[in-house]
């Protein structure tokens, strides 16, 4: 019997070289995640090579194997080089890729967090604040992964939260109400300027949130909070952060250096 051919969409989200010549790649697709053998994919001569880079969007035919399918076809539709072509981006998509593959874990999550992902790589690719892209994203992939963190309701009472509240628990699931604070004993106090940035950023689009400026000192505290969410949630660490960090620093020395 003929081996079983099938053909999908998908963003690469992870690579890693086996053998002497091939990669085993974690496609986003529509359906779930895939993970898949390019085979010979790093000798010169590969007909795929070019077109299974990390970040690219892809037309793909696949053959199905016994433990994992192998892809045969692929043809990049969207390759996003814009964001190969700066550090600061680069490590933001790299930043993108590894939230994706840690908190995609169903068919159910694949296809609205594959719409999020592009919409989040396109607008890497523009003028934008990276920094708020990544929140968005984030919060975005957190709703899809059914941890949405609550933000303008109580997580214990389920009243209407106001400026009063300061109160964030990871275990209660987001922000507490002044009368549900002994909820959670351990509960973080924020500052007001995160609790509006967050619903802000929940609540608006991506073309309005990534064109909005905030303080570099601010956007640390957030991605602090939004981390620990992701790892308690995703029981994956999330490797990318310290290089992204790193970057995103002298991004900011040589701004302010200017």
């Amino acid at each position: 019997m003929g081996e079983r051919l099938y053909r999908t969409t998908g963003v690469i989200i992870k690579r890693i070289d086996v053998g002497e010549a091939d990669r085993v790649l974690t496609i986003l697709t529509p359906v779930g995640k895939i993970s898949a053998n390019a085979r010979g994919i790093r000798k010169t001569a590969s007909r795929l090579a070019g077109h299974l880079e990390l970040l690219s969007y892809c037309q793909l035919q696949l053959a199905a194997g016994k433990s994992r399918d192998v892809v045969t076809q692929s043809v990049a539709i969207e390759r996003f080089e814009a964001i190969q072509q700066r550090l600061y981006t680069m490590a933001a998509g790299y930043y993108v890729t590894e939230l994706t593959d840690n908190f995609v874990t169903d068919e159910d999550t694949a296809s609205p967090a594959l719409v999020h992902l592009l919409a989040s790589l396109r607008m890497l690719c523009q003028p934008c604040h990276i920094e708020m892209v990544l929140h968005w994203y984030t919060l975005q992939l957190s709703d899809v992964a059914g941890y949405r963190p609550q933000l303008f309701d109580c997580a214990v009472c389920g009243a209407l939260l106001d400026e009063q509240a300061q109160r964030w628990s990871i275990t209660q699931g987001g922000m507490l109400c002044p009368d549900c604070v002994r909820a959670d004993i351990h509960a973080n106090t924020i500052s007001l300027a995160l609790f509006k940035l967050l619903r802000f950023v929940q609540r608006e689009p991506l073309a309005v949130v990534a064109q909005t400026a905030q303080p570099f000192a601010l956007h640390t505290q957030a991605f602090s909070l939004l981390r620990q969410w992701v790892v308690r949630h995703s029981e994956q660490p999330l490797r990318s952060a310290v290089f992204f960090d790193d970057v995103r620093r002298k991004e900011y020395q040589d701004y302010v250096g200017e």
